[in-house]
């Protein structure tokens, strides 16, 4: 993995530093200029792997509502993994569990990317 990210089970994660914080769309760009998205946690390890790895606050993910659907922003639907608190567009994570805000929440970002095959 690139220097600043955390290698984990074939991934790279980059979480964003306090100076950092965007909206979600931004978040997305930033990860994107980077070869990679918001982060896609589709099975449990991946949530829990996040919670150990992030004990701050809010933490915007790659799942957003469109058309009422939750989605991942690999264009996979939510298959339900966990439970997202609340009804609003774009997913964030904090210490208490999953949660919808605003899009235009200023929070910090979490990124992932295969790692690149040596």
């Amino acid at each position: 993995c690139p220097e600043g990210w955390i290698g984990y089970r074939q991934l790279c994660y980059y979480l964003s530093q306090e100076e950092e914080e965007g909206s979600w769309e931004q978040s997305q760009e930033h990860c994107s200029s980077a070869g990679a998205s918001l982060a896609v946690l589709k099975r449990e390890w991946e949530v829990e792997f996040l919670h150990s790895l992030k004990h701050a606050e809010e933490t915007w993910l790659g799942l957003r509502r469109l058309g009422g659907q939750l989605e991942w922003v690999d264009g996979s639907s939510f298959n339900q993994t966990f439970e997202v608190r609340g009804q609003a567009e774009c997913v964030f994570i904090t210490r208490y569990g999953i949660s919808s805000a605003s899009c235009s929440q200023l929070w910090s970002y979490l990124c992932s990317k295969p790692q690149a095959v040596m």
